[in-house]
């Protein structure tokens, strides 16, 4: 039985969107905090290390396929947290938009893991199950986000 080499780039891409997770939930707290909502900073804690415990079981994996973990974000990460603060200071700081903004963050971190996992024929079985364990976690995670958010 052919053994199969983790392709090193897409797991580097669901650690780099787990690096724009933990970005975005650190500004959704000083947002939060901004606008007097601080009781959401410990839902926003944990998700932010939930994304650190990913990296810390991805990050093994980048390293044995001969390459260094990621410690980047996505430029598309980047410019949603430019737009997370140009919404909040327009709109005057409104929860329910800063909830929903976690929202689609949420939607594209699921987007990114389902991508690693449609290439899955260049992934071990063991790191494809690592990914579906961290993808269904992350999932509800996700609709606790939806139910903070009334969806």
């Amino acid at each position: 039985m052919k053994s199969i080499q983790n392709d090193p780039n897409i797991l580097n891409d669901l650690i780099k969107i787990n690096n724009d997770r933990i970005a975005g939930y650190m500004l959704a707290i000083d947002l939060a905090n901004e606008q007097g909502e601080g009781a959401r900073e410990a839902v926003f804690r944990q998700l932010i290390e939930q994304s650190e415990r990913f990296i810390e079981e991805l990050r093994p994996q980048v390293e044995l396929a001969g390459q260094y973990a990621s410690d980047r974000t996505k430029l598309s990460g980047e410019l949603f947290r430019l737009w997370m603060v140009i919404k909040s200071k327009i709109s005057g700081g409104n929860m329910q938009d800063l909830l929903e903004n976690c929202e689609r963050g949420e939607a594209a971190f699921q987007e990114v893991y389902n991508k690693a996992l449609d290439e899955g024929d260049k992934l071990s079985i063991g790191v494809k199950n690592l990914i579906q364990i961290q993808l269904s976690q992350q999932r509800e995670a996700h609709e606790n986000i939806k139910i903070m958010c009334g969806i």
